[in-house]
């Protein structure tokens, strides 16, 4: 099975599915939809975060941060840029225009919810989306962590260092591999020793320690942003990110965005955090391991 995510091409059935999702991942935020349309707009297919944060009127870090919601689906990321995607190019003045207006959305018809008028009866029908094959789960919803059921933590868990938290992770599932970190990997840990729901998972998983300072944003996973989007390159089936402190929930719009580019080809994909107060959970549950 392929890693990367399913392109969104070959996931949806015509253009106003392609179009309806577009919309709805840029949404109805003044920056996103701004670095959408200076990204697409003019022959030029790359934009640089420089050029994009001066025309946008927002600092390099706010460019990361909202350009990696839309990085792998709607932009591709490349080093200290971002480039258009041909599928998208002849219509994204359409799609900034369901992006801003959600009424005009709303009316698109679409394989999922087609408008059909009978003798001047609208009908909407709903399908089950495969889409919904991409669920975000807890901590208490993994069985290697079972002891967290009985085990009640109230506050933060102490900064480590984020080996020290990999390692931890290691020891409570019985992982014994070795993962360097390096410059271009995917995920900081990646096994099969994860029990979820009574069976093993293939899971990736991404560790931020006590380098990482305040509340964790999409921009500071990785030296360009996209270390979600690396993350979801792996062929897993579970997706986690670690930090013991604050996790932004942009951070988890990231996650579920790359979940349904994956779960639409038919997998079935789990994805969630672990934050400061679960870790801290951890942590005091199997203090032997830590």
């Amino acid at each position: 099975m392929s890693s990367n995510p399913a392109p969104v091409t070959d996931t949806l059935s015509n253009f106003n599915d392609q179009m309806a999702t577009a919309a709805r991942l840029i949404g109805r935020s003044k920056h996103r939809q701004a670095i959408f349309a200076f990204v697409y707009c003019g022959k030029r297919q790359i934009k640089t975060i420089a050029e994009i944060g001066k025309a946008v009127g927002i600092s390099k870090t706010h460019v990361l941060k909202e350009g990696g919601k839309l990085a792998g689906l709607l932009l591709d990321k490349i080093p200290d840029g971002y480039k258009k995607r041909k599928e998208f190019a002849p219509r994204y003045k359409d799609i900034l225009a369901l992006a801003k207006n959600k009424k005009k959305l709303e009316r698109l018809p679409t394989k999922t919810s087609p408008r059909v008028g009978i003798k001047g009866i609208k009908v909407n029908l709903t399908f089950p989306s495969l889409a919904q094959n991409a669920r975000i789960i807890t901590v208490d919803d993994i069985d290697s962590f079972s002891r967290l059921k009985k085990h009640r933590f109230t506050g933060t868990a102490k900064m480590l260092k984020e080996q020290k938290i990999k390692e931890g992770f290691k020891r409570i599932i019985g992982e014994k591999g070795t993962f360097k970190d390096w410059g271009g990997e995917k995920s900081d840990l990646y096994t099969t020793h994860i029990l979820f729901r009574g069976k093993r998972i293939v899971a990736a998983v991404a560790f931020k320690g006590s380098g990482t300072k305040g509340k964790l944003v999409p921009a500071k996973m990785g030296k360009n942003g996209d270390q979600i989007n690396r993350l979801f390159d792996e062929p897993a089936g579970l997706f986690l990110v670690v930090y013991g402190g604050q996790i932004d929930s942009s951070v988890v719009s990231q996650m579920q965005a790359f979940a349904v580019a994956r779960a639409i080809s038919g997998q079935k994909i789990y994805f969630g955090i672990i934050d400061g107060s679960d870790l801290g959970r951890l942590i005091s549950a199997y203090r032997e391991h830590f």
